[in-house]
């Protein structure tokens, strides 16, 4: 898609019509308009080929995996977890405040689980798992309405208002974004927590939540249940893969 549109903004620009264009790089117009609108792969001879003609060139960069983890593993580890919870890319308050008024069960998963139970690991979205059952779905996507929440959807490529149905989503766990950040949402068969993190000093956000329909009672303490260790890296890849990279990062220290 960032191919296409770049390809279709560059021909605007040269006030190219697609024969101009096809004409140009030898690449058909049904074959352009196609690549503008993302609806066929290319490779990278078709795209050379097609900005080449408007006198444009293509320029990757590689960079190690885990340059940023790294990073943020390292600028993490030995900071207490209130001044970690400040750095995280979403409001934290903001989101349990919200599911302060969700009447089924959740429970903390993911990276943002490790993270509360003390690893020194990068939190980019509010992730959590619930119930796959009729009534817990009927009351998530009835507060995810509430929350003015978009479901990611991969066949568009873009983030959509239409179906907050987490049952709808091609991918697991389903992925939402509101005003507060990301919203992870994965389903399991049962809920049965056996680990609890208390927060005690809930960061103060700039989107304290706002509803048509009620008040939300901003909190400042919180107890929440959590994903072990042993099933966040069960259940997630990712997550899985930077846990291993963190123990490896921490064992390498020489203080340790």
């Amino acid at each position: 898609m960032r191919l296409g549109a770049l390809i279709h903004s560059g021909r605007l620009e040269r006030r190219w019509s697609l024969q101009d264009l096809a004409t140009a790089s030898g690449v058909s117009v049904a074959t352009i308009s196609l690549v503008e609108r993302a609806r066929v792969g290319v490779t990278l001879a078709m795209v050379e080929k097609i900005l080449g003609a408007m006198g444009l060139a293509l320029h990757l960069e590689a960079e190690p995996m885990w340059a940023g983890i790294d990073t943020a593993i390292s600028d993490t580890a030995g900071r207490p977890l209130a001044d970690r919870m400040a750095d995280w890319k979403i409001e934290l308050t903001s989101f349990v405040s919200w599911f302060a008024q969700f009447p089924c069960p959740y429970m903390a998963d993911g990276l943002m689980a490790a993270a509360l139970q003390g690893a020194p690991v990068p939190v980019t979205a509010f992730q959590i798992a619930v119930a796959d059952d009729d009534d817990t779905l009927d009351e998530l996507i009835f507060l995810l309405n509430d929350m003015k929440a978009q479901q990611w959807m991969a066949k568009w490529a873009d983030w959509v208002g239409y179906s907050n149905d987490p049952r709808d989503s091609e991918t697991q766990p389903a992925r939402y974004r509101c005003i507060h950040g990301e919203l992870h949402v994965r389903l399991v068969k049962s809920l049965s927590p056996t680990l609890w993190v208390q927060l005690d000093q809930l960061p103060t956000g700039d989107y304290p939540p706002r509803s048509r329909l009620r008040e939300i009672p901003v909190l400042s303490e919180v107890r929440l249940p959590v994903a072990p260790l042993t099933e966040i890296e069960t259940e997630g890849r990712h997550a899985r893969r930077i846990l291993v990279r963190m123990r490896a990062r921490t064992s390498a220290r020489p203080d340790r």
